[in-house]
């Protein structure tokens, strides 16, 4: 409560800005925003040219990858995860979708609506994909690639990745990775653990802009967009035509395949510029700590976690579940009037049972605070009505 320069007292809340604690898209910092804002370059700009390629440098650094290509492509991240199945499966073959939530279920989807037969298990909700059970599946039958979730953010489990790239080394498998709820928030080594291909969105970890998809690929994998004897049933989706494109741009030199989003790759390099300036580790820790203050906090206000284990426990993304007698709206509304916006659940296996904190990118340990407060505050709120 604060006293006006009348005397008459007013809460604060009323006229502070809503503290957007979402999944994504989460704040840009100002020298992003600016990026975006400045009108789209001649795609044949040389100074575009030049900041597109150290855009590809920065994505290779942030994801440990020395060797195999990168691409920013226009698109969402559902375009990215079509990408990747049209340009790297072949029909008829059977891929394995380790699916812990909303995102890999969606893979599972696209892959049917393109032919590409799916064996997918289903595991406890809220508990990461356990390798040894898909060890058991892989030996049986072959598949031509294990697609996983690195973070999927309708659950907030994380995947164990250096284990399930062991699986797929072992059993000559694709490792495609989706890690959009990942990406500027939990530690990623392309290259030391094996993965073929890391998908990345920049509006959430990055804090940076919505409308691109970011792509870095293993020698492997690019390999095999060159070599393939399948034609992709997609034009556009395709992400062969692009690596000549990346290629040309890295050297300095001017490449087509289609547009890209000029100001939006602007933005990226920007933020991932300021991701590397943090410093990977201490990226990767600083998210890990906030996540842990706020689960300390939430359990102090009584609120369990869908994902059990801290082990599995995404570093940006929390699910909690609805405290019983409480409905998932009225609730987020509650919280809603003490300044805080959260999101509703959407893994259609919690139903509407459990509620989305995003603590990603420019999040702070003041945002943290507030949050949990708000909670608790919400908390009081929906019991007393």
């Amino acid at each position: 409560m604060t006293q006006t320069l009348t005397g008459e007292v007013s809460d604060v809340r009323e006229h502070a800005e809503p503290l957007a604690m979402v999944v994504g898209p989460t704040r840009p910092p100002e020298s992003v925003l600016r990026c975006m804002s400045a009108p789209a370059p001649p795609l044949t700009d040389p100074g575009f040219i030049a900041e597109f390629g150290r855009c590809l440098s920065r994505l290779r650094a942030l994801l440990g990858a020395a060797t195999g290509p990168a691409a920013v492509v226009p698109g969402s991240g559902t375009h990215g995860l079509e990408s990747i199945a049209v340009s790297l499966l072949r029909p008829g073959v059977p891929v394995l979708v380790a699916s812990t939530g909303m995102w890999g279920d969606r893979w599972r989807d696209i892959c049917l609506r393109h032919d590409i037969p799916v064996r997918a298990p289903k595991f406890p909700v809220g508990h990461a994909p356990d390798p040894g059970f898909l060890e058991k599946l892989i030996a049986r039958r072959e598949h031509q690639a294990l697609l996983v979730a690195h973070v999927d953010s309708s659950s907030g489990v994380r995947a164990d990745l250096p284990e399930l790239a062991r699986l797929a080394r072992t059993y000559d498998m694709l490792l495609l990775v989706d890690g959009v709820s990942a990406i500027g928030a939990e530690q990623v080594e392309v290259d030391a653990w094996g993965i073929d291909v890391y998908l990345g969105g920049p509006p959430k970890g990055l804090a940076g802009p919505p409308g691109v998809a970011t792509y870095v690929f293993s020698d492997r994998a690019a390999q095999l967009l060159r070599t393939r004897t399948w034609q992709p049933r997609s034009y556009s989706l395709d992400l062969a035509p692009w690596l000549p494109v990346m290629a040309a741009t890295e050297r300095g030199e001017f490449g087509y395949f289609q547009s890209p989003a000029g100001n939006l790759v602007l933005g990226l390099s920007e933020a991932l510029r300021l991701a590397l300036e943090e410093g990977r580790q201490a990226r990767v820790a600083r998210h890990a700590a906030l996540r842990d203050m706020l689960h300390d906090g939430l359990e102090d206000a009584g609120v369990r976690l869908l994902v059990p284990s801290p082990r599995d426990r995404a570093n940006g993304v929390t699910v909690g579940i609805v405290p019983r007698g409480l409905e998932e709206r009225a609730f987020l509304e509650s919280v809603a009037a003490e300044g805080v916006l959260l999101q509703a659940g959407t893994f259609s296996a919690t139903g509407s049972r459990t509620f989305r904190i995003g603590h990603l990118g420019a999040v702070s340990e003041a945002d943290i605070h507030r949050t949990v407060a708000a909670v608790r505050a919400g908390l009081g709120r929906g019991r007393a009505a």
